[in-house]
């Protein structure tokens, strides 16, 4: 049996897909956490400068959709086929697209950062509306209430990045009901709403 070490900040953030996949199969890993302080010094180990990392005995996997991809793929979290498949990473391609166009009024607007809200709304708003109104169509074409034919790791990916936005968008759930429903769905799969209702609230 593989032993999997997955590496990241203490938060959520892009490593927590692997941790809701990792609880859905019932299999144990070593969920290396550190805060920003500890990253100092951390960094230098990391062979890309950045996190998360995914060590399955030993080798390491870099980047947050490669590690959770390579978990859907080794516990079947996958598509019906290539297509499926193709489909399904174009979503999580185009998500991250909207996460980099959003994420100036995201850190604004939590008090990360300091700057003009107004001057990063107009962009906020439109990248929001795209990805939210193509996600909104992709879950009623897929008939199954996830983005392919059944739950796989992007839906875990997702709902994470969902749960994110719901942070510092007031009206997501009030704009967008389908989308924070979705979200719910994925955190009310056996063994994966144990682990987040217990896990701790720490932000982003």
């Amino acid at each position: 049996m593989p032993q999997y070490k997955l590496n990241y900040f203490n938060a959520r953030g892009y490593g927590e897909a692997a941790r809701l996949i990792f609880h859905y199969a019932g299999q144990e890993f070593e969920d290396s956490r550190w805060t920003n302080e500890q990253w100092l010094e951390i960094k230098p180990s990391s062979e890309t400068g950045k996190a998360p990392w995914l060590e399955v005995d030993g080798v390491r996997i870099y980047g947050s959709v490669p590690l959770t991809r390579y978990l859907g793929t080794i516990f079947g979290l996958i598509g019906k086929d290539a297509m499926e498949n193709a489909q399904i990473d174009s979503i999580i391609d185009t998500y991250k697209d909207c996460i980099e166009d959003i994420w100036p009024y995201a850190l604004i607007k939590s008090g990360r950062k300091e700057g003009d809200i107004e001057e990063v709304k107009p962009a906020f708003e439109e990248a929001r509306k795209r990805f939210l109104t193509y996600l909104t169509k992709k879950l009623e074409n897929s008939g199954s209430g996830f983005l392919g034919s059944k739950f796989t790791w992007a839906d875990a990916f997702l709902a994470e990045g969902i749960t994110t936005m719901l942070l510092f968008d007031d009206h997501l759930k009030a704009d967008y009901p389908k989308i924070v429903e979705y979200k719910e769905r994925v955190h009310s799969l056996p063994k994966i709403k144990e682990y987040v209702e217990k896990r701790p609230n720490n932000g982003f």
